[in-house]
């Protein structure tokens, strides 16, 4: 790897990220500001420059998508060492698997479906109240308090269980004794047993210290403290850690969560360099100053600007009811581009599942696709084919498939079952509840086919695999076209073209369980990441009665600024000149500027210009003329094809129009 060119792309605040000279680093990565894309550049141009090893360095963060994400990047940088990175229960069960199998200990069976084995130790009349002393529970693990501390500690912090706390402890403590009696344990013990393992065996801790010597965590600020217990064990003795996250960003508070790690991050980690990164290279101006303004209504004042041109004003709609909003939101989407729905380039959001549905129904009275709901198969599917596709030969493809199958088994089945049994609109709704059975399905169902496909070709690399699965649709998928329906909670992560946050009203935004100041914090946050889902047109919505009653905009959006200073005309040599651009070319290079952006690499590195410029000449219709006007090739023009032919009817049709 060549360590200029790994910063080559980078903005100042980013190339200070990645080349500073202290191992002991937090980036305050605002929204949209890169943080992915700093992270990945952080290892890679540590290994270029010999100040790290890449079979010593662990990435930990918190979803397995974003976990493959990692992997990719760092593979299409030109990793050739394997660096770890995964979640970090993924990771932790690795290790305490090994451990067993070092020490000659029977393992223990992993069962984290905490519910039913509660469930196990209520009788019938009792079971109606599960939710709160699961609540309790999860309030418990994920701090590290034993049963036999709970109540103490519950009291101390003013925990007020509908059932009491000294029920609560008394459940609490048969359901610690039912594991023991059978052997097993939760999802939640992996991490606290190899705490403990660490804490009590010296000779184990500096093992895994010296495993895993550099030390990088992503979305910090959703650290709860079993997490920062764990990333102190591992840094201890070396302080080679680099962690990034967003304070404005941390909305999984009902986990334990403590966005303050990275407020008082000097007071923390004693002597971390920190910088910040407070560019948005995502969203247009528009949509960054009412996610300031959201933060500055919720008393969280927050420095973030775009590097951007300026993009049409953010929209409200407000409708009578819960329908008629629907309809309105609708409504306005039948009338954006088409392309943009046929490249899965919209999303509706909403703060709860049970909120989805009006807009199911009313985008499928126009005819509109829902593409994804909370439980669908769309983007994850999209995101393992493409992890295959990156792969240079047919041995690490069946290496990979295998990976991928013996890596989810029963136990992630059962990690998202608990997750989906913990979501609706109490606080436990987060994005791996929406998201982990959409990403474990999709990647058995690419493993499986990609076997199938090694089968049938006996040779091939990623490329042919993408290819062959356009042409062949293993997967029986109708169609990846439609309208991304998703929750606040699930959005994170993601990013859109347009974006519709949705039901932005009272009881709702924040919702009517935030009753503390802390709660109704994390409420505006979750907002903020809603709203910058959208890279380039943001639309709020609400409705004035829901359910029969009566409500009002929400009150982090009253004072919203959205006008537009108004503008002076262009000169008119501007204006003659604009009128000489061709449409077509303006598309293709909107097109190539955000499909870069998403690939971490420099836009003539996807397309040159001269490509761009053939494609806007010949107006290719077909895969075989877009491998014949470009230097792409074609392998490399059917994998574009999906995205630029569609920009060149609609061209077409346009002049056709006109």
């Amino acid at each position: 790897m060549d360590a200029d060119a790994l910063i080559a792309d980078l903005d100042a605040d980013q190339r200070a990220a990645v080349t500073a000279e202290s191992h002991l680093v937090a980036v305050i990565a605002g929204a949209g500001s890169g943080k992915t894309r700093v992270l990945t550049r952080r290892i890679a141009w540590r290994v270029a420059t010999e100040k790290a090893d890449a079979r010593h360095t662990l990435a930990l963060t918190f979803t397995r998508e974003a976990a493959g994400e990692l992997r990719r990047r760092l593979s299409f940088l030109g990793m050739r060492d394997r660096v770890e990175a995964g979640t970090f229960h993924s990771v932790m069960l690795a290790v305490l698997r090994q451990r067993w199998d070092d020490t000659n200990r029977r393992p223990r069976t992993v069962v984290p479906d905490r519910r039913r084995l509660v469930g196990d130790v209520l009788d019938g009349s009792q079971r109606r109240g599960i939710d709160g002393l699961l609540g309790e529970i999860d309030w418990a693990t994920a701090r590290g308090i034993r049963a036999s501390d709970y109540a103490g500690r519950a009291r101390r912090a003013q925990r007020s269980p509908s059932a009491g706390v000294e029920r609560a402890a008394a459940v609490f403590n048969d359901f610690e004794q039912l594991k023991r009696k059978r052997g097993i344990i939760d999802f939640d013990d992996v991490l606290s047993l190899v705490i403990t393992e660490m804490e009590y065996d010296t000779g184990f801790a500096d093992g895994l210290r010296w495993r895993f010597r550099h030390l990088l965590v992503d979305e910090a600020q959703d650290l709860n403290p079993l997490q920062h217990r764990l990333v102190d064990l591992l840094r201890a003795g070396r302080d080679d850690l680099f962690i990034v996250g967003d304070p404005a960003q941390a909305i999984y508070g009902f986990n334990g969560a403590d966005p303050t790690l990275l407020v008082d991050v000097e007071r923390r980690f004693p002597g971390v360099e920190v910088v910040r990164l407070p560019v948005n290279h995502r969203c247009t101006p528009q949509i960054v100053r009412t996610g300031v303004q959201v933060l500055a209504a919720a008393e969280q004042p927050t420095q973030l600007v775009s590097n951007r041109g300026d993009g049409p004003v953010v929209e409200r709609l407000a409708g009578d009811d819960e329908d008629a909003e629907a309809r309105l939101v609708a409504g306005s989407i039948v009338r954006l581009d088409p392309n943009l729905i046929r490249s899965g380039s919209v999303a509706v959001l909403a703060r709860t599942n049970a909120q989805l549905a009006a807009f199911g129904t009313a985008l499928g009275s126009l005819g509109i696709a829902v593409r994804r709901s909370a439980t669908a198969s769309g983007t994850p599917l999209q995101v393992a084919v493409r992890q295959a596709s990156m792969l240079g030969s047919a041995s690490q493809l069946r290496a990979w498939a295998h990976d991928m199958l013996d890596a989810h088994d029963a136990l992630l089945t059962v990690q998202a079952e608990q997750a989906i049994s913990h979501e609706g609109i109490d606080r436990r709704a987060t994005a791996q509840a929406d998201r982990a059975v959409d990403e474990l399905e999709a990647e058995r169902r690419v493993a499986t086919v990609l076997l199938d496909y090694l089968r049938d070709q006996q040779l091939g690399d990623g490329a042919g695999f993408r290819s062959w699965v356009a042409m062949t649709n293993p997967f029986d998928d109708r169609s990846t076209d439609g309208v991304d329906l998703l929750t606040f909670h699930a959005s994170k992560g993601r990013e859109w073209h347009a974006v519709y946050v949705t039901g932005v009203e009272t009881s709702l935004v924040p919702h009517k369980s935030a009753t503390t100041a802390v709660t109704r914090a994390e409420e505006g946050r979750l907002l903020y990441v809603a709203a910058t889902r959208a890279s380039d047109r943001l639309t709020l919505s609400w409705a004035e009665r829901r359910g029969g009653y009566a409500r009002k905009p929400s009150p982090f959006i009253n004072d919203l600024d959205l006008s537009e200073p108004e503008a002076m005309p262009p000169p008119a040599s501007l204006r003659r000149r604009r009128a000489k651009i061709d449409p077509l070319l303006a598309a293709l290079q909107e097109w190539r500027d955000n499909a870069a952006r998403k690939a971490d690499v420099l836009p003539t590195q996807l397309c040159s210009d001269r490509d761009v410029k053939a494609i806007a000449a010949n107006k290719p219709t077909t895969v075989a003329e877009l491998a014949a006007a470009t230097s792409f090739g074609t392998i490399m023009a059917q994998r574009l094809s999906e995205q630029i032919l569609p920009l060149v009817a609609q061209s077409k049709s346009t002049i056709t129009g006109a």
